[in-house]
């Protein structure tokens, strides 16, 4: 990620930013460093450090020894400073997650949910908010993160979305829970908070530019550019899933969109819910099922094809996949598609492979979600989230997301931010 900060005293608010977000990304870190990477004065960088140590943001993590000159104190994260809560919305299924400041789980559930009624969903999802951060007493949650499919938010010539989410379109989920839980809350679409899980926890870490496939009951797509997430104008940019295959790669017919588990699952003529159960996949695929190894096969090809289109587009460091499928058949997905064919991916001098597994699983998309109050909070380039999605009116983001600014600059440098409830619900 590129860091550039402004000695103008008008920028103040995202000079801390830019130092938070170094510090949380990549601490523990010297000042002196800070003043490297940022091109900011020594002076302004100390400044900001105080002003953040005040706010019991960050922590001094132990000094340099034995290298020329005076010792160096590096700086870290506070873990207790902050929590979030991340939601993943799927068919049928809603996971909930809760991480520190420091990248660290602290809780995880999942519940059954009415995916296909927008209202009830909401108040399934505003519980998981509040009975999982009860559960591991996380103080001072920043925000909620959303992640789910996104296609519907806008009008369409025809519907490109996935099948049973036309109710959502112009739905104001980000909205409708935040009125519910208290906590201001983002919405993103799944693959490109999965990329962001990947990015911050996952394989993806000390990355700045990569695509993580997301296989599920779509496909998509979560490109990560410079450290955060290409929108595209519309943001839309990522969606695999419309593309139109070559007939030797649409083998399967089915009227199913092609590389995802509704595929599978109708090769395999079991239901979706059934493959919901990682389990499931995991025996079947021990057992070398006939129909399991047709689609690994089909679909092995359709990757290979799929990151060469990647890597000449992007020229990514690396094509992370994952989604819903475990990971001894994400695993075997990957093996398939190698040999990939040749493009500018191809260096004698690569340190990694062209092609990975992700980490975290199926909890990549819940994960992303729960960075993302962090991002909007901390990071000098929030406004490259999707912010106004799933909101009926304009937002004033740099007010509502203040935990670094403080109220969007208006608090003198000295008071420390206001606590906020773990779960502050709206009055009935």
């Amino acid at each position: 990620m590129t860091h550039v900060g402004n000695n103008h005293a008008v920028s103040a608010r995202r000079n801390r930013r830019l130092a938070f977000e170094l510090i949380w990304r990549e601490g523990p870190i010297s000042r002196t460093d800070l003043v490297a990477r940022t091109g900011l004065r020594a002076q302004t960088i100390s400044n900001i450090v105080r002003e953040l140590q005040d706010r019991g943001l960050i922590l001094e993590s132990g000094r340099s020894e034995g290298g020329r000159g005076a010792p160096q104190t590096y700086l870290k994260i506070n873990p207790g400073a902050g929590s979030s809560v991340g939601l993943h919305l799927d068919r049928d299924r809603l996971s909930c997650v809760v991480y520190d400041l420091a990248g660290q789980p602290l809780a995880f559930r999942e519940d059954v949910i009415e995916w296909t009624d927008p209202a009830a969903a909401v108040a399934t999802m505003a519980a998981a908010v509040k009975l999982t951060a009860e559960q591991c007493e996380a103080a001072d949650l920043w925000g909620v993160g959303v992640a789910m499919p996104t296609l519907q938010d806008a009008e369409f010539d025809e519907y490109v979305g996935s099948p049973g989410w036309q109710a959502w379109s112009g739905f104001p989920i980000a909205d409708r829970l935040q009125a519910l839980t208290g906590l201001p809350a983002v919405v993103e679409n799944d693959a490109t908070a999965a990329g962001l899980g990947e990015l911050i926890t996952g394989a993806g870490r000390g990355l700045s530019n990569f695509v993580y496939v997301f296989v599920g009951n779509g496909l998509g797509a979560g490109i990560i550019a410079d450290g955060l997430p290409f929108q595209g104008a519309w943001n839309n940019a990522g969606e695999i899933g419309l593309l139109s295959w070559p007939e030797n790669l649409d083998e399967h017919p089915s009227g199913k969109t092609p590389f995802s588990l509704d595929e599978l699952a109708d090769m395999l003529e079991c239901s979706v819910t059934a493959l919901a159960d990682p389990a499931y996949l995991a025996v079947l695929y021990e057992k070398r099922n006939a129909s399991l190894m047709r689609w690994l096969e089909l679909n092995g090809r359709r990757l290979r094809l799929l990151a060469s289109i990647i890597e000449n587009l992007l020229d990514p460091q690396t094509i992370i996949v994952g989604g819903l499928l475990p990971s001894s058949v994400c695993s075997s997905l990957v093996d398939r598609a190698y040999p990939l064919q040749a493009s500018p991916a191809a260096r004698r001098d690569r340190k990694m492979p062209r092609l990975q597994v992700g980490s975290l699983d199926r909890k990549a998309a819940a994960v992303g979600a729960a960075m993302l109050p962090f991002i909007v909070n901390g990071s000098p380039e929030f406004r490259r989230l999707s912010l106004g999605r799933g909101r009926g009116q304009p937002i004033d983001a740099e007010s509502l997301f203040d935990h670094v600014t403080g109220s969007g600059g208006t608090k003198p440098q000295d008071e420390a931010p206001s606590g906020r409830p773990a779960y502050a619900p709206a009055a009935p």
